[in-house]
């Protein structure tokens, strides 16, 4: 009798020392932990190929169109265009004052402003003068559009000037280029 006891406790210890065996100490890494307790950013909101006016005073001030936009509220709110947008703004006679077309660009709604990458294009309705960059931030809160990278502008007169930067007012009739060198003249051609 002794010695099946003693047989059965041989094999429930062997059982307990290949189950210990099997599973090493187990640790909280927590970058892991981290991982599976944080979500994953995801758009509160998703819209595709629209096109959107809007409106004060009964009177349109801005257009928009855009392949995609995503909304987020986390970290802070900001609608992100990762396909693009292009936004066409109108004077108080309703005429098209400027538009912006950009490969990339995000609105920090909170902090009132917008920041367009990649080919980024500006283009005057009134002057007919065409500004290109790769990188501009619109600040709604200072009324001003601004970049701190190489700039391109186009004169009507087909003038090419290359600069290092730009600052404008926001409906860009009054806008500065920094530092312009002149690539082409317009009777040179």
């Amino acid at each position: 009798m002794y010695s099946k006891v003693l047989f059965i406790n041989i094999i429930i210890a062997a059982i307990f020392a290949a189950i210990i065996m099997l599973f090493p100490g187990c640790k909280n890494d927590i970058s892991v932990v981290k991982s599976l307790t944080i979500k994953e950013k995801s758009p509160v909101e998703k819209g595709t190929n629209m096109h959107l006016y809007y409106s004060q005073n009964a009177s349109v001030k801005n257009e928009l169109f855009f392949e995609e936009i995503n909304s987020y509220t986390i970290p802070e709110s900001y609608k992100e265009y990762p396909k693009g947008v292009k936004i066409i703004t109108y004077n108080e006679n309703n005429e098209k004052e400027m538009s912006l077309t950009a490969n990339y660009a995000i609105d920090y709604q909170d902090r009132k402003f917008m920041e367009a990458k990649y080919n980024v294009v500006i283009t005057n309705f009134q002057k007919g003068d065409i500004v290109e960059t790769e990188h501009l931030i619109w600040d709604v809160n200072k009324k001003m559009i601004y970049s701190q990278t190489q700039t391109k502008q186009i004169k009507p007169d087909g003038s090419v000037y290359i600069g290092t930067g730009f600052e404008s007012n926001e409906s860009f009739t009054k806008y500065s280029v920094f530092n312009p060198v002149i690539v082409q003249y317009a009777e040179d051609e």
